[in-house]
């Protein structure tokens, strides 16, 4: 996974994801103070869902966000992957039902 340019317009899905990885917020931006665009982290949309339509377990998924947010984010071991890896699932299966 790495990160890319985030898509023009966002699906539904997409907007899921955009809010799962907002209240995560890997990189501590809510802390830094008000103005901080709600687009921060859109670069992961696109390669999370590519890897998400590889149907990963946590782990994998997991692996995945870590490796890319001390890649691309230069980012030390983040914490919370695998609670994001576990809620994006989640999401991802709620989403393929409807």
């Amino acid at each position: 996974m790495q990160t890319s340019s985030p898509p023009r317009s966002l699906s539904p899905l997409a907007r899921r994801i955009r809010a799962v990885l907002w209240e995560w917020d890997p990189i501590g931006v809510r802390l830094i103070g008000e103005g901080w665009p709600e687009d921060e982290y859109d670069d992961l949309l696109l390669p999370i869902m590519a890897a998400l339509a590889e149907h990963p377990d946590a782990d994998e998924l997991a692996a995945d966000l870590r490796t890319v947010l001390e890649t691309d984010y230069g980012l030390p071991s983040p914490e919370g992957c695998h609670d994001v890896a576990r809620a994006l699932l989640d999401l991802n299966r709620s989403h393929q039902r409807r």
